[in-house]
């Protein structure tokens, strides 16, 4: 394209004789301009430049009346008013700025989109009236309105400046652009369809709306962020005609690029100095990739960046941000496959200390009795980008580590080789499969292995000297302080790296009974100096805390189940989107639930566990976001996504396995099968909530949106008030009447509810009662008198229960 304009140029210009000189170097410069523009920038910082200081030009102002502009759900009207073009970047022209009257509408097709937007705006459908709008495009937005609109010297810039600078303060954060599909296309010199317009509206906070092709639900609706962000979304969802359906196909087929495998070499020296060489394979998926975004841990310095062929690749990268930039030599072609080495070093190794964390604000009266040597932790400081990645999609991994003799390591993958020369061991670990979580850890552990002939073996990693010193640190503190019961409970049981690897192993046991076969042959469980735990294609995870201070709540055999749990939900099955999140963690949580109840055969502390989220949920149920909000819920409040996520994800299935349960037998191998069914459907593969529910029609035999609707894409929890009274029937019978009030859910929620009745002569009888609307009344025949009516036995639903005298 750009050869064929430069000889077109010429060939013009060669017949232009009688022009003037100055003529021919206008022509020249714009040919220049031109060339580079369709090949892209030669620099990165030159471009970010330009946009991040984008200004309205005084030379470019047109007069505009009822302009309309339409992207799938965003309706923008520029009734009257002045629009401005902006400074170009990298010589092209990608942003507008309206100051006048005008208006924005947005109406979200899906009804979990419209609650959110009426949870966070007050109503669900937005229609605005708007004294400004900055309009950023790589689209046709330019081509489409410049033929609307003559442009010319005029206007006073002050008002657009302002809106403009508002809308770059949520469009650039640091020296990082926080639209990738935006810096893409002006990197790239592409025309992709992103489109975005930042309005001002004359009642009410600025809002951004999007329109993301690259994006798997690109359309949304944005405000300036919380929790320290940004930007926040309000509302997304995919393009009207593009169905939701059950597609598992990955969120970021998108791309540009497909990254088909990552080889990584590292070394990990005594002193835990770190140096590594990734090489990337990358195949374009269109014509024209020229400059690849790749993320890195900010602490990692770039050494060097080159091709297959040892040729240098130009690379932009800066101190404080993950972004790392690099060019190829040449655009690539569809279907292109393109390798990238990078060679760098840096603090991808971190050092802690939990004495050091709990003295740092005591009182220097206290810390200055007790002398106590530090313990030792190292970790990795990111699990996602210690190596140079793109995006997190999955792909081929051969890990190969060169580690001091002093450190043990543990990796994702299959261990294939492992050799010792001097002072340095080194292993070499191959993924089994494409994975997208990729990670290992490292330290000054010990190693206790478990050979069980019900699993593949497993391989615990704990830091035993660490363990030794926060002893003495709490026995220290207890003979200062005196005796402590706190204190005690932070002593360290004998031998709790075998507890620690019982769960594991008794876990993996009990999950690939009720669920399948795991994906790997061999797993490993690693101590890591934190509160929460993580999990990775046959790597796990544990918090230190599980293996020095474990209580009989229950609480340490749930944490250990759900990162094992993970290895079915989250890695065997993966979610397919954000929305799916919970087919991981709500998963995850009930199988430790699960695990807990079964391994301790405990009902009451279950049932206590169960009964403490119920309450947390319910307290935050008209705050919260639904659980088909996924991860999104995240950027709003951490502590509801957690909530809803995990807890309530956990107790959707323990509604659905009290629904499935046998009361006769008390047997839940309906549910067990169920669960097992979808994992062996989708094992290896991406799943959607709408895959799930398909599993579970199919096996309870009904239509189940009404559920999936109610619980996961709704945040109603229902009040339940029972009445009942029991006469006297024919034949020594008793007719036992129920009265079911229903409170705070919408009119046309339905849930079938158990009823646990006691009779007098020591026996008892389970029944299901559909509750629906306001209201529900039955009458039961029994053959003995009723002395005791329980509703909602056995937590079977996530509700409030409250009785009443029948009056």
């Amino acid at each position: 394209m750009a050869s064929f304009a430069v000889s077109r140029l010429f060939a013009v210009t060669s017949l232009l004789a009688a022009s003037t000189a100055a003529s021919q170097q206008a022509d020249s410069a714009r040919l220049k301009v031109a060339a580079a523009t369709a090949a892209g920038p030669e620099q990165y910082e030159p471009v970010f430049d330009e946009l991040s200081r984008m200004k309205p030009r005084a030379d470019s102002v047109a007069t505009v009346r009822n302009v309309s502009l339409r992207r799938d759900a965003i309706q923008l009207q520029l009734a009257d008013g002045n629009l401005f073009l902006a400074t170009p970047v990298a010589g092209r022209t990608i942003a507008l700025i309206f100051v006048g009257q005008g208006s924005v509408k947005f109406a979200p097709p899906l009804a979990i989109e419209r609650h959110e937007v009426r949870r966070f705006l007050g109503d669900s459908v937005l229609s605005s009236p708007i004294a400004a709008a900055v309009l950023v495009f790589t689209d046709s937005t330019w081509s489409e309105l410049k033929r609307q609109a003559t442009f010319g010297p005029g206007g006073d810039v002050g008002r657009a400046a302002d809106a403009l600078h508002d809308a770059l303060g949520r469009l650039v954060d640091g020296r990082d652009v926080l639209q990738p599909t935006l810096i893409s296309a002006v990197m790239n010199a592409e025309t992709n369809g992103f489109f975005y317009v930042h309005v001002k509206r004359e009642h009410g906070e600025d809002l951004m709306f999007e329109l993301d092709p690259r994006d798997d639900e690109p359309v949304a609706l944005l405000r300036s962020g919380r929790e320290g962000n940004k930007i926040q979304i309000v509302s997304e969802f995919r393009l009207a005609g593009d169905s939701a359906g059950g597609a598992t196909a990955s969120p970021e087929s998108h791309a540009d690029l497909r990254p088909d495998s990552y080889r990584i070499e590292a070394s990990i020296p005594k002193g835990l100095g770190f140096s590594a060489n990734t090489t990337l394979r990358l195949t374009a998926r269109r014509d024209g990739v020229r400059w690849v975004p790749l993320n890195l841990l900010s602490e990692l310095q770039v050494d060097t960046v080159s091709d297959e062929t040892g040729a240098p690749l130009t690379f932009y990268r800066t101190k404080k941000s993950p972004a790392l930039w690099v060019r190829f030599a040449t655009p690539a072609r569809a279907g292109e496959a393109r390798w990238v080495h990078v060679a760098y070093h840096g603090d991808a190794i971190g050092y802690t200390s939990i004495v050091e964390q709990m003295t740092r604000w005591w009182p220097m009266w206290l810390s200055s009795q007790l002398h106590a040597s530090l313990d030792r932790w190292y970790y990795v400081k990111s699990s996602y980008d210690w190596f140079p990645r793109y995006g997190a999609q999955p792909a081929d991994v051969d890990l190969t580590f060169h580690t001091s003799q002093r450190y043990r390591l543990a990796s994702i993958g299959r261990l294939v080789d492992s050799y010792t020369t001097g002072d340095m061991v080194t292993t070499h670990w191959t993924t089994e499969r494409p994975a997208d979580q990729v990670c290992f850890s490292v330290g000054e552990l010990s190693e206790f292995k478990i050979a069980d002939p019900r699993i593949p073996p497993v391989t615990v990693h704990s830091n035993d000297e660490a363990h030794h010193q926060l002893d003495r640190f709490f026995l220290t503190l207890e003979d200062k302080l005196g005796a402590s019961l706190w204190v005690a409970r932070l002593l360290s049981r004998q031998s709790p790296e075998q507890e620690v690897g019982g769960d594991v192993a008794n876990s993996l046991a009990f999950f690939t009974r009720v669920y399948g076969k795991p994906l790997f042959e061999r797993y490993y469980a690693a101590e890591i100096p934190f509160d929460y735990g993580q999990a990775f294609p046959g790597l796990i995870y544990l918090p230190v805390w599980t293996f020095q201070a474990m209580g009989d709540s229950g609480y340490d055999q749930i944490l250990r189940a759900h990162e094992v749990a993970h290895q079915w939900w989250g890695i065997g099955v993966e979610p397919a989107t954000y929305r799916d999140h919970w087919l991981s963690e709500g998963f995850a949580e009930f199988s430790g639930w699960w695990y807990m109840q079964l391994v301790l055969g405990d009902n009451p502390k279950f049932f206590k566990h169960l009964e403490h989220w119920r309450k947390e949920i319910r307290a935050r149920r008209n705050e919260a976001a639904p659980i088909g909000i996924g991860t999104r819920a995240a950027y709003q409040n951490d502590r509801d996504y957690t909530l809803t996520t995990y807890y309530k994800g956990g107790w959707v299935l323990q509604m659905l396995r009290n629904m499935m349960l046998d009361f006769r037998t008390m047997k839940e191998d309906a549910f067990a099968d169920m669960m097992q069914d979808f994992y062996t459907e989708y094992r290896g593969k991406r799943a959607t909530t709408q895959d799930f529910q398909r599993v579970v029609e199919r096996h309870i035999g009904l239509p189940m949106g009404w559920f999936f609707d109610e619980w996961v894409n709704g945040t109603a929890i229902p009040t339940y008030v029972l009445a009942w009274r029991a006469d006297t029937a024919v034949n020594k019978s008793y007719a036992l009447h129920l009265r079911i009030r229903q409170q705070d859910v919408p009119a046309d929620f339905v849930m079938p509810v158990p009823v646990r009745v006691e009779l007098a002569g020591g026996g008892h009888a389970f029944v299901r009662v559909n509750v629906r609307g306001p209201q529900t009344e039955l009458e039961l025949r029994l053959p003995e008198e009723p002395k005791e009516v329980e509703l909602n036995p056995l937590q079977s639903v996530l509700a409030e229960v409250k009785s009443e005298e029948w009056e």
